[in-house]
């Protein structure tokens, strides 16, 4: 007896939805969170820092934006910069990569090829640039279809890996700067949803040769989607991401490592032209701002390095997360229905730091930081995974921010991220 085709293709479907719903090829989750905590001394700090390109080859695919969006050439190279920190016990590390976002399961593959530094000690954090190679999978063909290359993924955990070695092998006795500058309040940042509620901190961390006064590397943390290629863009560009830390060299100030903020819901360049011109004055506007809060900055007492993670399991519950995982072009893995996930937090002396897994919205990391009663606080974005976008509760039931629930795991996500940093 021969089956109908439609009968075939129904009982394909009928299949697929049984393997999404029923939770088969998921794990169980642990009944407690996995949790990592060290404290070193780290009055014998030593600081390194290197980079590696990562510019793939034109003709993939771009992520964010539209569907089937595929290069066409190179504008501005994508890169991953390091910053390494050794203490006599612990070596560190600060990994800025030019890309949309890496998930975390990539991102533990990544780090096992790491030597000499444990998983929880590395803090890989995307740029989130609009004009990178898709490593999620959803920005392919059409929606059954994955962006994601594969060998491009080696060739990015290749360069981390000897990136973060360079700049260990390079690490000397440093000491620490640290400065903070502002944004200006229009003009170059703004919030597309709620005009003016964004973060203008601009935060640096500067390491400097105890030998000779020489930087070693540095830390520049903003919070903007990088983005101001238009969404027709078809050029491979780590955007004004590229354009800063290639100005802050330019300038004298050796390495920078890139890390992104707060730019949830929907932080985006303002004022400039949506081309490579734009690019280059947003990073050297931005990096007006970055002199502006080193010339402002004071040695950092470091005595001691502390690093604390977190698990935390996000339900997938959203639609179109639901369904790119029922076409396998997202590849996550479950745990009992919910993406695993981690926050985390880093110390060096005064300097303090969350890392979260997305891009939380401004809002919601002031609330954190109030929660935390830490006022200078900074938020590494798109840390260790990309789980779309973190919103306050009562911003995940507003119509303002359809989308961004919509680009969300589900709508409480946010709050459990909040939750997992604050204990509350």
């Amino acid at each position: 007896m021969r089956w109908p085709a439609a009968w075939s293709g129904l009982l394909v479907v009928g299949l697929l939805l049984l393997v999404s719903c029923a939770g088969v090829f998921q794990h169980s989750r642990s009944a407690e969170p996995l949790r990592y905590a060290i404290e070193t001394d780290a009055r014998s700090l030593a600081v390194g820092s290197a980079e590696r390109d990562i510019t793939p080859a034109v003709g993939g695919y771009l992520a964010g934006f539209s569907l089937a969006r595929t290069s066409t050439h190179v504008a501005l190279p994508l890169k991953v910069r390091v910053l390494v920190l050794a203490t006599p016990t612990r070596n560190v590390a600060i990994v800025g990569i030019d890309n949309l976002g890496v998930m975390r399961e990539d991102v533990d593959w990544i780090k096992r090829g790491l030597v000499g530094f444990a998983n929880g000690d590395v803090f890989v954090c995307s740029s989130h640039t609009h004009a990178g190679p898709d490593l999620i999978g959803m920005w392919g063909w059409y929606f059954m279809s994955s962006g994601r290359d594969r060998e491009y993924l080696v060739t990015v955990r290749e360069a981390v890996v000897a990136a973060v070695a360079a700049a260990r092998a390079k690490a000397v006795p440093a000491r620490l700067q640290l400065g903070q500058a502002m944004l200006p309040p229009i003009g170059l940042v703004k919030n597309a949803n709620r005009p003016g509620v964004f973060d203008r901190r601009v935060t640096v961390l500067q390491a400097v040769s105890m030998a000779d006064d020489s930087p070693l590397g540095t830390l520049l943390h903003l919070a903007c989607h990088p983005e101001v290629l238009p969404r027709r863009n078809t050029a491979i560009s780590s955007d004004f991401v590229g354009a800063l830390c290639e100005g802050w060299r330019e300038r004298g100030h050796g390495q920078a490592v890139f890390v992104n903020g707060a730019l949830g819901a929907m932080i985006s360049p303002e004022g400039l032209t949506r081309d490579d011109a734009g690019v280059t004055a947003f990073g050297q506007r931005a990096c007006d701002v970055c002199e502006q809060a080193l010339a402002s900055s004071s040695t950092l007492p470091v005595a001691s390095l502390e690093v604390r993670r977190t698990d935390v399991y996000l339900p997938m519950v959203s639609a179109g997360f639901r369904l790119g995982r029922l076409t396998t072009t997202l590849q996550r893995e479950l745990f009992d229905g919910a993406a695993r996930s981690s926050v985390g937090y880093l110390r060096l002396g005064a300097f303090e730091a969350i890392a979260v897994p997305g891009e939380m919205e401004p809002a919601l990391a002031e609330q954190v930081r109030a929660e935390l009663r830490r006022p200078d606080l900074v938020v590494f974005g798109l840390c260790d995974d990309e789980v779309g976008y973190l919103l306050r509760e009562q911003d995940a039931s507003d119509p303002e921010f359809a989308y961004e629930r919509s680009m969300s795991p589900c709508r409480l996500a946010g709050e459990i991220v909040r939750a997992a940093l604050t204990g509350r």
